[in-house]
């Protein structure tokens, strides 16, 4: 029997609401879970594969903070196919999941209208410390496929307090965003970035579409 892919299903609704549960925690920014299969998996890297890259620009800076960026992007990526299997897969596990507690943290639906493609050469040296955008509302997503490499969070800028998220393929990294669990201001959005960058790196970044400009 063909395997069904990006089916909701309750397993993955228990699954979703317990990391969102976990990322309300007054301490918490970043989670991540098991949540795709690995047929999932090859057929979102085979469609990364034909999408069309081009080099991210070095260093971006934004208020005097300067962040480096190692790699090729295709941005914005085509929400088509596997890869809107993906993303409805996600927006509708979240609603089920949300729905099901007590109190939403959200205060928008999540609707990921802004999606990148981050492909990274062995030898890499990554993407420095940063956080995603203020103008990114609730909840982002990092979807590994394919590589060697360290995402981490850490407590400021200088990289203390580093710490390895699991992103294997087939886990999912949720990060908290404006708006999560009443969070507003830096402190909603984790500090975080990737190195080690041994193997090369193939990852997916779901964002719901900016609101206004940073």
């Amino acid at each position: 029997m063909t395997e069904a892919l990006f089916t909701m299903s309750p397993q993955r609704t228990a699954a979703m609401k317990g990391a969102l549960t976990r990322l309300g925690a007054p301490d918490r920014r970043i989670t991540s879970l098991d949540f795709l299969s690995a047929s999932e998996i090859a057929s979102l890297r085979n469609f990364a594969d034909i999408q069309d890259y081009r080099l991210a620009t070095p260093v971006i800076e934004h208020k005097g903070r300067r962040v480096s960026q190692d790699f090729e992007v295709c941005f914005p990526a085509p929400r088509q196919g596997v890869f809107d299997n993906l993303a409805s897969l996600l927006e509708n596990t979240v609603a089920a999941a949300t729905a099901a507690m007590k109190v939403s943290p959200l205060d928008v639906p999540v609707e990921l209208g802004d999606f990148a493609i981050q492909r990274y050469p062995a030898g890499s040296a990554g993407i420095g410390i940063h956080r995603d955008g203020k103008r990114y509302r609730g909840l982002v997503f990092i979807i590994t496929l394919a590589g060697q490499s360290r995402l981490f969070s850490c407590a400021t800028r200088a990289g203390d307090g580093r710490r390895a998220i699991d992103d294997r393929p087939g886990r999912i990294v949720i990060l908290s965003a404006e708006g999560y669990a009443g969070r507003e201001g830096e402190d909603a959005r984790p500090l975080h970035g990737v190195d080690r960058v041994s193997g090369g790196r193939l990852s997916l970044g779901f964002r719901c579409a900016p609101v206004a400009a940073s």
